[in-house]
């Protein structure tokens, strides 16, 4: 090559310049990719890597339903529970008190409360006796101890609207650092409804060996439904006024006693029988018996009617008569009767003075608070409760007044024709006829008691509390693995297509490398 003359460009020759790239494109090209060849190979491995996909599938839709039966959550069943039995105020004292007892205002139940108003104690529901009577004699697929259900029962209070408002109000004030919420999250009143959930989740056993027992659905629904009616029985039998009437008649004996005695006693007993049935909540009174189509005001009447028509008229009969076996032992029976009454009377009259001075010191039925706001107080009017009470106590003391002096009145007017009357010892006719109204007393009782004793059994005592049906139910176990089973199904068929593709793309790499090796050799030589 000759020199290169001075000011002028070199130029190469076009032969040197080819030597020049054959040599130095072994170190300097870069790896190329046929992709023809690529293809060609993936569908000569067609049918392997078909089977390939067909497997890996398979393996990205099983392993989520292993996956599942390893990780799966316990069946949980829920019910609402709905209190439905009426809160009763006693008017004498304020108090709360027993369902059916006599002059009492009710309102349905409308907050979690217990029959006497107080707030409704639902541990009971996990109490032994509860949950012994609900499993009892019950056969399961698996052994459960009441440890092992009271542990897996939950039961959650509903709280109202406004009580669910102001929790979440105070709640985000709290998150804010305000130390007025803190005060008033403390002083805040929360409301319940009349409802609560009870939820039972399966798998029973002893959690530190690790072993869970598991009921089928249908048994857990069984249980969580056999609790709630054990619990609904405990509420009834622990509130509800399921006293019989008082057998007063059978215990007259006409021999031991004198005839107006007797018939004394039958005349209480009567009337102890006919305030029983006055005495019921109208919601007992309106049942009708499905066994005499009768109901409770219908035996009042009855009753009523034997003790006015009957033995109201024998004593008069036989008072009026003298018809008796000894008149200084009926006197002295009675004068004790005359005495009692006369004390109670007393008593009611006590009740009537201590009651009337404090309804005096009261002015307009009202009294004055006096309330701090801010820096400034101030006198509020409030008319109080207690007043209306008193009011109503008074007027139950006055009503109760008057009855004794009734009966007070009637004795002493037996009392003073005792006194006077010429005794007859022709008693056999009375007698016949006492045990006639006495025999009609029996059927009138044993009737009224056969009524309640059914009405008992009925749904009227049974749903004091109503429960819904236990809702739950575990999803099949493809349904619950479907979106994953979708997804190892697409994630096995990416990778079966990416081995596919790698398998075709490895003979490629070979002859590249192939082709390297032999221009290195060439370069050699």
């Amino acid at each position: 090559m000759s020199e290169k003359p001075e000011g002028k460009s070199m130029t190469i020759d076009k032969d040197a310049q080819q030597i020049n790239l054959i040599v130095k494109r072994p170190e300097t090209e870069e790896v190329a990719i046929n992709l023809g060849r690529v293809f060609y190979n993936m569908k000569v491995k067609s049918r392997i890597y078909a089977w390939v996909l067909v497997l890996c599938m398979l393996v990205g839709i099983c392993a989520p339903l292993l996956l599942y039966q390893f990780t799966r959550p316990m069946l949980t069943v829920s019910s609402v529970v709905t209190l439905r039995y009426n809160v009763s105020t006693d008017e004498k004292d304020g108090k709360h008190s027993d369902f059916t007892k006599a002059q009492e205002t009710e309102e349905l139940v409308s907050t979690l409360v217990d029959p006497k108003g107080e707030p409704l104690d639902l541990n009971t529901l996990t109490s032994a006796s509860v949950l012994q009577k609900a499993v009892g004699g019950l056969e399961l697929s698996a052994p459960v101890s009441l440890e092992n259900l009271r542990s897996n029962i939950r039961m959650t209070r509903v709280m109202t609207d406004e009580s669910s408002r102001t929790k979440e109000v105070l709640a985000g004030l709290v998150g804010a650092n305000s130390a007025e919420a803190y005060t008033r999250l403390e002083e805040a009143k929360i409301e319940y409804q009349n409802r609560f959930i009870v939820s039972l989740t399966n798998g029973f056993g002893d959690s530190d060996s690790g072993t869970r027992m598991e009921l089928t659905g249908e048994e857990l629904t069984l249980v969580l439904n056999r609790i709630l009616d054990a619990y609904n029985d405990s509420l009834v039998n622990s509130w509800a006024d399921l006293k019989l009437p008082e057998d007063e008649i059978s215990v007259i004996d006409i021999q031991a006693l004198d005839l107006p005695e007797s018939v004394e006693m039958l005349q209480t007993a009567l009337l102890h029988l006919q305030e029983y049935c006055e005495n019921r909540q109208d919601s007992v009174k309106s049942y009708r018996s499905s066994r005499t189509g009768l109901n409770l005001d219908d035996w009042t009447d009855s009753v009523k009617t034997l003790k006015e028509t009957a033995a109201d008229s024998l004593d008069a009969y036989i008072i009026s008569q003298g018809i008796m076996r000894d008149r200084d032992a009926v006197l002295l029976t009675f004068q004790y009767r005359l005495r009692s009454l006369q004390s109670d009377l007393a008593k009611a009259n006590e009740t009537i003075t201590a009651t009337d001075k404090q309804l005096k010191s009261y002015k307009n039925d009202s009294i004055y608070v006096s309330m701090q706001e801010s820096d400034t107080a101030r006198s509020s009017k409030v008319t109080t409760d207690y007043y209306n009470e008193l009011v109503l106590q008074q007027q139950e003391a006055y009503e109760e007044a008057a009855k004794l002096r009734i009966q007070i009145a009637e004795l002493q007017s037996k009392i003073d024709r005792l006194k006077t009357v010429e005794v007859s010892h022709d008693s056999a006719e009375a007698e016949a006829e006492l045990n006639n109204v006495l025999a009609a007393s029996r059927d009138l009782y044993e009737g009224i008691k056969a009524h309640m004793e059914e009405l008992f059994e009925s749904p009227l005592y049974t749903t004091y509390s109503e429960h819904s049906a236990p809702q739950g139910e575990l999803p099949n176990f493809l349904k619950a693995s479907m979106r994953n089973m979708i997804i190892g199904a697409v994630a096995g068929a990416v990778i079966a297509c990416g081995l596919w593709f790698l398998a075709a793309l490895a003979p490629e790499f070979r002859r590249n490398r192939k082709v390297e090796e032999a221009g290195k050799e060439a370069t050699q030589a």
